[in-house]
């Protein structure tokens, strides 16, 4: 008994909500609205009549940013609501027959197609899209898509990058006097949205926009659809942001490594040929632009123009500890020492002929030493003749050098590299 009155009850909810329609009903319903209708007619009493449109755009799931070609792939579906006047039908005629669905390619549809489509500009949809009818004549049509769409790439921030990339939708031929598209919601309808592994969903925006048409003195009444991209950084912190702020410390290591280990040199270059490889890493992935270069590319090329500098640094450490102890370091004549020489030629003027200054002076000391040897005294002697022990040790002066000057280029380089990078970190930020 309970049984029966369940089914009962089932039975007459689904009467209720769905209706007493049959098929034979559906046929005859559909063969009198659809009797002469032209789906390329606009579906108004009035030729003049502007069809009042509104549109939804919800975004289901981001695939792919392409950085170098500058491309959004990505899924979602339109949803536009309109009336047509052309199919309405009394439903209690019917068997209270209160909607029905058709393929879209039986109506009349609004030709709105994806303007920054990079492939084609096809209509949207397909034959088997269904389009859900009210007899008031109201019409829901909800096609889906996968599109790759053009989106401008700002790298200057890189990895750390917000991307703005819009969807145009645009009329192919209804100006805005014959079509009225409104979006009641204001932004992109997110609710089904898979979330991206690369890309979070930062907000949204609509924009109406207004393109000349060719045909006719009349606009066609676009809507751009725009959506912010905020870059998830937890990846690149690992693989980009630490290697580049460990490389700066390495150039002023190298002013730490002794020049007998015979390594200094090495590493250095080591470290330039690091940035090198780094730098090409990140050409890849990045599309070859002039008017946006990222900041990380700016960064690492000054931290290799650093590099480089600090090879040529232990180079010249490298040959001031080499030089001998006898070295010396020759300067040019200035003009005092001129002046000098040219003193010493007045003097010449007043001795007499044949003899010199340093003859006179080399016999006068001739006669001092004669003077202090029989005094008992000892005689001065010639420097010339006076040699230096075999056993003296070596004088490592120019070491010493070589020494301070790793001190200083040590605390130079670092700080420079030091700076650069709290700078660069500040910009990015």
């Amino acid at each position: 008994m309970l049984r029966q009155l369940l089914a009962c009850l089932f039975f007459g909810l689904h009467s209720v909500f769905v209706g007493g329609a049959s098929p034979e009903d559906i046929m005859q319903m559909k063969k009198k609205i659809f009797d002469g209708y032209d789906r390329y007619i606009r579906p108004v009493h009035s030729h003049e009549e502007a069809i009042q449109m509104d549109m939804m755009f919800s975004l289901v799931s981001i695939d792919s940013l392409d950085l170098k070609s500058q491309k959004l792939k990505w899924n979602g579906w339109l949803s536009f609501t309109w009336h047509d006047k052309l199919l309405s039908w009394n439903a209690s005629q019917y068997g209270d027959l209160h909607f029905i669905t058709v393929p879209q390619k039986k109506i009349w549809l609004p030709d709105f197609v994806i303007d920054n489509d990079v492939s084609a500009k096809t209509v949207l949809g397909n034959a088997d899209t269904l389009v859900f009818i009210r007899s008031s004549g109201k019409v829901t049509w909800e096609p889906g898509m996968v599109s790759e769409t053009s989106c401008k790439i700002d790298i200057r921030k890189y990895p750390f990058d917000t991307q703005t990339c819009t969807f145009n939708f645009l009329p192919w031929m209804t100006t805005g006097r014959f079509l009225n598209t409104t979006v009641s919601s204001g932004r992109i309808e997110m609710s089904g949205f898979v979330p991206h592994g690369e890309f979070t969903i930062a907000g949204s925006s609509v924009v109406y926009t207004r393109v000349p048409a060719t045909f006719i003195d009349d606009d066609l009444v676009g809507i751009n659809f725009s959506v912010v991209l905020n870059r998830r950084t937890s990846f690149y912190w690992m693989i980009m942001i630490f290697p580049m702020a460990t490389f700066p410390l390495l150039s002023p290591v190298s002013f730490l490594v002794p020049v007998e280990s015979g390594e200094k040199i090495t590493l250095s270059i080591t470290v330039v040929l690091s940035y090198l490889v780094f730098i090409g890493s990140m050409n890849d992935a990045m599309p070859k632009l002039s008017d946006t270069v990222s900041l990380m590319v700016i960064y690492a090329s000054l931290q290799t123009t650093i590099s480089i500098l600090a090879v040529v640094a232990n180079g010249i450490i490298i040959c001031i500890h080499k030089l001998p102890s006898d070295f010396q370091i020759k300067f040019p004549k200035f003009p005092k020492m001129s002046q000098r020489l040219g003193t010493i030629g007045e003097r010449n003027k007043y001795l007499d002929k044949g003899e010199s200054l340093q003859s006179v002076t080399g016999s006068s000391l001739g006669l001092c030493q004669d003077d202090l040897k029989t005094n008992g005294m000892p005689a001065f002697e010639d420097k010339k003749n006076v040699s230096s022990k075999p056993d003296e040790p070596r004088s490592d002066k120019w070491i010493l050098y070589a020494r301070r000057l790793d001190q200083i280029s040590f605390s130079c380089f670092m700080c420079l590299s030091i700076v650069v990078s709290a700078v660069f970190g500040f910009l990015m930020s």
